[in-house]
């Protein structure tokens, strides 16, 4: 994802974080500042919650990443964004058993970080319990929190806050692990393209809710509702879970099209072969033609040696190095593909790959054609629009 740089990898999984998250961090601190005439303690508080939050977003993403391992589906990465994280995965889990585990494996994390936090309370008696409680949720109880340490509070707001995490997740709409829980458990009956549909339908909905609320439509009509009050985080979250359930589908109807494909009927057939002796400003004056993006790359006895991506190109252009020689550019990474091949396995590999051109061959080892990063897309955009029941 643009605009998102590695900090760890854990469980060979990279950790990446988005540079909105830090824009997220600096503004909410200094809201706490302003809020509190400029406490510097408040605002190191106000940090310190939000970094603690986004460590129980990671562990909540592992959940996700490691049980997908377990059904043999590799996590790409793990974003963290001001939103929440997302744990990026190859593809989704065959087998709707599957995708139900490995959505719902998340909230089950916090729940279990909630049970073992809330272990720590069974030291209070019942009452001293509920004091905590009603401290930490209803703002005008934080009277009762004076005689109980920092580290009471801390542990049991820590608690509460993995049960919101769990509980906001549950809610059956995308992106939340609700939506995909609800359409694992439809694609049983349904199969997942129809499962999605009906899904992201559903989360729709509940996005025109919040979005009357967020509004205040619902308190024209419920003025006596206190939580029917105009909210703009419930506007932009309404919009949010609108598009991404609209996107959500769009990509499964995608992936849908695709299984039904062969490689050889997205293929092109007639190509420029590109020579590792052969200079940029050469190959950009066919790119400028606008028919090709991405080109093989051939020794000068008519060897694959690699390919030459459209952003490599771009990368020597602006960089004006324009008698440099296309193996200087060129990447070595080359994945083959078989005509008589699913279409699935070379979408899979241009979604995580820069090579931008796959090379196509016959069952005789005959390369007969390419897939074009560019070419592919605009073709299968068509094939989308012509396709009935889409």
């Amino acid at each position: 994802m643009t605009g998102a740089f590695r900090f760890a990898r854990v469980f060979g999984i990279p950790i990446r974080v988005h540079w909105t998250f830090f824009v997220l961090v600096l503004g909410y601190v200094l809201y706490a500042g302003y809020d509190t005439n400029w406490d510097k303690l408040a605002m190191m508080w106000s940090a310190i919650f939000v970094f603690v939050l986004f460590f129980l977003v990671i562990l909540h993403e592992f959940g996700h990443a490691l049980t997908a391992r377990r059904y043999g589906v590799n996590t790409r990465d793990i974003i963290l964004l001001p939103i929440g994280g997302v744990a990026r995965l190859d593809h989704l889990p065959e087998k709707p058993a599957h995708e139900f585990w490995v959505a719902i494996a998340g909230p089950l994390v916090n729940v279990a970080i909630a049970a073992l936090l809330s272990l720590y309370l069974l030291k209070f008696s019942p009452e001293q319990r509920w004091e905590i409680v009603n401290g930490v949720v209803f703002s005008e109880g934080n009277y009762f929190l004076n005689e109980y340490s920092d580290l009471d509070r801390f542990l049991f707001f820590m608690a509460f806050l993995n049960v919101i995490l769990a509980g906001f997740n549950l809610i059956p709409a995308f992106p939340m692990d609700g939506g995909r829980i609800l359409r694992a458990l439809l694609s049983i009956g349904l199969g997942r393209l129809k499962a999605t549909l009906v899904a992201a339908r559903i989360g729709q909905l509940l996005a025109v809710f919040m979005l009357a609320i967020g509004t205040g439509l619902l308190a024209f009509f419920f003025p006596d509702v206190n939580a029917f009050h105009s909210n703009p985080m419930f506007v932009l979250i309404s919009v949010f879970v609108f598009f991404t359930a609209e996107n959500e589908y769009r990509s499964v109807r995608t992936e849908h099209l695709v299984g039904q494909l062969k490689v050889d009927q997205m293929m092109r057939g007639n190509f420029t072969r590109v020579y590792t002796t052969d200079r940029i400003r050469d190959v950009l004056e066919i790119y400028q033609l606008r028919l090709e993006r991405n080109f093989l790359v051939f020794d000068q006895w008519q060897n694959l040696m690699g390919v030459l991506p459209e952003f490599r190109l771009m990368e020597a252009r602006k960089k004006k190095d324009l008698d440099a020689l296309v193996s200087e550019y060129m990447l070595p990474d080359i994945h083959p593909l078989v005509s008589a091949d699913n279409l699935q396995q070379a979408f899979g590999i241009i979604q995580v790959s820069d090579a931008g051109a796959l090379p196509v061959y016959n069952p005789w080892n005959r390369l007969i054609g390419v897939i074009d990063e560019h070419f592919f897309t605009k073709n299968l955009k068509k094939k989308m629009k012509g396709k009935k029941g889409f």
